[in-house]
């Protein structure tokens, strides 16, 4: 609603902003999964969904590997995005409102040079022919990649774990064991901190290890030195 009212009154349709009320929230906590069960998901969307296209897998394999990409910014990635000489993914129009690429490892770089190449307007992540329910040529739908993952999970008894933070939030609880906060908030690229505290807790390790240091008795040599002279 402020961008709205912004932009009105930069084009003199009114006079002046209102002033709106500050509106409080609280961002949810989500479930994730440990990397071995993130990793046997995906290898069960690789086993349903290869034959129908492969790109279903890449697709849900690619969260959970580059972590500073959404959903949303996945599947409208466009051929003309993809630089095969550079090995990079422009991601076009990034929540961020800055230039954002994923610089693939080089298996996705094989992998999508094994894919027919389409023309740069062309998503991606589209539909191929002679499927049943979907038109060839179209981009994937916004909770495609979804259902296969729940699919997935249904198969192997896994239940209330989304897409998201079974890839993305998953991937970065692991990434703890072998990264600072810090290095992994920067390739998040996330632009606030409560962003990226939504899903990045402290590790219940560390927090026994917190916990522990309370069961330790410190001793203070000057506390035995003002015993005596305070009996006496």
């Amino acid at each position: 609603m402020k961008t709205f009212f912004r932009w009105l009154h930069e084009n003199e349709e009114i006079n002046k902003i209102p002033k709106f009320p500050k509106a409080s929230f609280e961002l949810a906590w989500r479930k994730t999964v440990d990397k071995e069960t993130q990793q046997a998901i995906i290898q069960e969307v690789k086993k349903i969904s290869f034959q129908t296209n492969p790109k279903i897998w890449l697709g849900i394999k690619w969260l959970a590997t580059y972590f500073n990409i959404r959903p949303g910014e996945l599947l409208n990635i466009k051929e003309g995005d993809i630089d095969l000489k550079q090995g990079e993914i422009l991601i076009p129009h990034p929540k961020e409102k800055r230039p954002k690429f994923v610089y693939l490892l080089p298996e996705d770089l094989r992998l999508i040079k094994s894919f027919p190449r389409g023309f740069p307007s062309l998503y991606f992540f589209r539909h191929p022919k002679g499927l049943s329910g979907a038109q060839a040529g179209h981009r994937f739908g916004n909770k495609y990649l979804y259902k296969w993952w729940k699919r997935a999970c249904s198969n192997l008894g896994i239940e209330g774990v989304p897409l998201y933070p079974g890839t993305r939030h998953s991937t970065v609880r692991e990434l703890r064991k072998y990264r600072t906060p810090e290095e992994i908030k920067l390739a998040s690229m996330h632009s606030t901190n409560k962003a990226f505290e939504r899903y990045f807790q402290v590790e219940p390790d560390d927090l026994r290890s917190i916990y522990e240091d309370t069961q330790t008795t410190i001793e203070r040599p000057h506390d035995y030195e003002l015993g005596p002279s305070i009996n006496k």
